[in-house]
């Protein structure tokens, strides 16, 4: 029964495809972001060709010695971009010929494939066992029981077994999200093949394409896959497991969460933005295993919390990628009512070969407009959200910073015409404190904006000094313009924040490759630089 599924499921993916790429073409998605290092440069200058380049950064995962040798100053990756830098390797296979896609084979081949001496490839000296995965279980594990890649405690292949079918469990039968797609009986059969290793070099874990059967799939776009994770995830190694207390397996069940959703994109669309492939998976640590909260690290790092200055849906840079979760995060909570199923819509719509293949932002507003939402309304009520933190965890979350204070009262009772430039996607706060002086107990603060052009939007919050709060919103005339008064009474008001807010999702020229950004589509935002303008007069 499961290879006749499988068998029609392929037949499916290949008439779904012959029909999309008849009707519009799709380039290569852009290269996982590096830092600006021997192998960028290299490719800068025409020394490597993209695939050439895919190839030598992904050599660098596993054998960076090897590649400085070669380039000089490489950087190590960041074991967390192992995903995706495998990916852009695999997809860019079929370009390397001879020596070059034979390393290639290697560096992407299954632990236990033949003599692999450039990956995470176990060696030859090493002792396979041979797993009982069960009658029905969607899962096989496989390790070895000799060498530095045995696991220390005979209990841990069951316990990843185990962690393996409870998240496939959420994520497909709860969720309701397609299965991984079958691999043509790679690993014994078509169950899905989760490989342990020693890792080690900040990899927690990966999921990667087979290369044979990616080199005779029938969609260019999705893909099945095999996983890589640590043997034992030691403490020497990766440091103090998430929960409180720690989790003894916390960092094997977020890594299984996040990388088996990767695992589900591979039946959707491999070839998605970086932002919504790392920042969807990121989330789904937060759905299947609420309380270990590891990914709250990235909201620390770089995030809509942290840098709401930055678009959401840049990706490649400082982690932001990964810190988009919160967004997804916010529709999940806020937006659908603590409906996770929004996100599978959004991929619904985003699959090249099941779907309208819509990128990521269009993916995202198409949603939101089906369920009578516009997704500038939504991104405004985002910034609120963060400013307040209101989602169930939100009191570990960080604070948002306040680009400008003022203080009006004695001395100043008004702030003149102030301007702030917004890109797409970001959001600014200015808050407004009462002096101690020359504020009267039913004091008012007259607020008007001008945010002109697609996206723009504007609030305030009132904070009092009882701890609650009120939000008023700006209801923008045609030219972008409207006024607010709100209490800014002296001891009863802390302070008011005003919210500046570009909701904008309009891009051009997308999969394009002469923008250095990446963002959603790699197409250059149509209203980013929207100079936003506001004036705050304190009335008695």
């Amino acid at each position: 029964m499961r290879v006749s599924a499988a068998f029609l499921l392929v037949l499916a993916a290949f008439a779904a495809w012959t029909g999309a790429a008849s009707a519009q073409p799709r380039q290569l998605p852009a290269l996982a972001p590096a830092a600006e290092d021997g192998l960028q440069r290299a490719l800068t200058r025409g020394r490597l060709t993209e695939a050439q380049y895919a190839l030598e950064r992904a050599r660098s995962l596993f054998r960076l010695g090897a590649v400085r040798r070669e380039f000089g100053d490489v950087e190590r990756p960041a074991g967390r971009d192992a995903t995706l830098i495998l990916r852009d390797l695999a997809i860019r296979l079929r370009e390397l010929s001879g020596a070059e896609r034979r390393q290639g084979e290697r560096v992407l081949a299954r632990p236990g494939d033949g003599d692999v001496q450039v990956g995470n490839g176990w060696s030859p000296a090493a002792t396979r066992a041979t797993p009982d995965c069960g009658v029905g279980d969607e899962v096989c594990v496989h390790w070895v029981t000799t060498t530095s890649d045995k696991p220390t405690d005979l209990s841990y292949p069951a316990r990843v077994q185990d962690t393996f079918e409870a998240v496939w469990d959420h994520e497909v039968e709860t969720l309701d999200y397609r299965e991984p797609l079958p691999d043509f009986g790679k690993g014994g059969d078509d169950r899905l093949d989760v490989y342990l290793d020693n890792l080690g070099r900040g990899i927690f874990g990966y999921c990667a394409p087979d290369t044979d059967v990616l080199l005779h799939f029938p969609s260019d776009f999705a893909y099945p896959v095999y996983c890589v994770v640590d043997d034992d995830y030691s403490v020497a190694e990766y440091g103090t497991p998430p929960g409180d207390p720690p989790d003894p397996d916390g960092f094997l069940k977020v890594t299984a969460a996040h990388e088996f959703f990767h695992a589900v994109q591979g039946a959707y669309d491999l070839f998605e933005d970086g932002w919504l492939m790392e920042g969807t998976a990121t989330n789904m640590e937060e759905t299947v295993y609420p309380d270990l909260d590891d990914n709250i690290f990235y909201l620390r790092s770089f995030s809509p919390l942290t840098r709401p200055g930055s678009p959401l849906d840049r990706w490649g840079f400082g982690d932001s990628e990964y810190g988009s979760w919160i967004f997804w995060r916010f529709l999940e909570e806020k937006v659908f009512g603590s409906d996770p199923t929004v996100i599978r819509r959004v991929w619904e719509r985003a699959a090249w070969a099941f779907g309208p293949d819509d990128y990521s932002l269009q993916a995202v507003a198409r949603v939101l407009r089906a369920n009578g939402r516009n997704l500038a309304d939504e991104f405004r009520r985002f910034g609120e959200v963060n400013r307040l933190r209101a989602y169930l965890d939100g009191s570990h979350y960080p604070r948002t910073p306040t680009h400008r204070s003022f203080r009006l009262g004695t001395g100043r009772r008004s702030t003149g015409w102030q301007a702030r430039r917004l890109n797409h996607l970001t959001t600014h706060y200015i808050s407004f404190r009462p002096r101690r002086s020359g504020v009267s107990r039913r004091a008012r603060l007259r607020v008007e904006v001008d945010v002109a052009g697609s996206g723009g939007r504007a609030s305030l919050i009132v904070h009092r000094t009882n701890g609650t709060f009120g939000v008023r919103r700006f209801a923008l005339n045609s030219r972008g313009r409207d006024v607010r008064h709100v209490s800014f009474a002296r001891g009863a008001v802390r302070r008011v924040d005003l919210i500046l807010s570009n909701g904008s999702s309009r891009m051009r020229r997308c999969f394009t490759d002469d923008f250095a950004p990446l963002y959603s589509c790699l197409g250059v935002p149509r209203d980013d630089r929207r100079n936003y303008r506001f004036h705050a007069r304190l009335r008695r």
